[in-house]
């Protein structure tokens, strides 16, 4: 059985505690929604996020300095929704880290799909967001059937 996770908007840096086991499996697809959304400007992109002024700013300066090899944390220490709240990972045991790593997955818009250890940075971007990568007319389309 696989446990389905959104990922959350709210996002922590957290290199001290676990390093991650690797990097996402479509990591490439998601260096081309980087280099996407580093082609837009802070107007766009808050369009595109929805969001105020101070949240568009903070996320512009991520954009700008982004880098997905490096200083990432696990993708389930990263998340802090209230679903990876509750779960609380940041008191398991190795055992629950493997149980994890084995059972959940979190769709992300842009990093596709995630195991619960893979190396993440923050970032924000929602499935329904009006975008269009290449051909695709939007993110359900742009991560098609490498979701499923």
């Amino acid at each position: 059985m696989k446990i389905i996770l959104s990922p959350a908007k709210k996002m922590i840096v957290d290199t001290d505690n676990l390093a991650p086991v690797e990097l996402p499996v479509y990591i490439d697809k998601t260096a081309e929604v980087l280099n996407w959304m580093k082609s837009k400007s802070k107007e766009e992109l808050k369009a595109i996020w929805k969001c105020n002024d101070k949240i568009a700013e903070q996320n512009f300066n991520r954009l700008e300095n982004m880098d997905l090899y490096n200083r990432l944390t696990p993708a389930v220490l990263a998340y802090e929704g209230i679903a990876f709240q509750y779960m609380a990972p940041s008191v398991f045991e190795i055992q629950q880290f493997e149980y994890l790593q084995n059972h959940l997955r979190i769709l992300s818009a842009f990093y596709g799909i995630l195991k619960p250890m893979d190396g993440v940075t923050p970032y924000r971007l929602e499935m329904q967001a009006k975008v269009g990568i290449g051909d695709a007319k939007n993110l359900y389309e742009y991560w098609g059937e490498l979701l499923y």
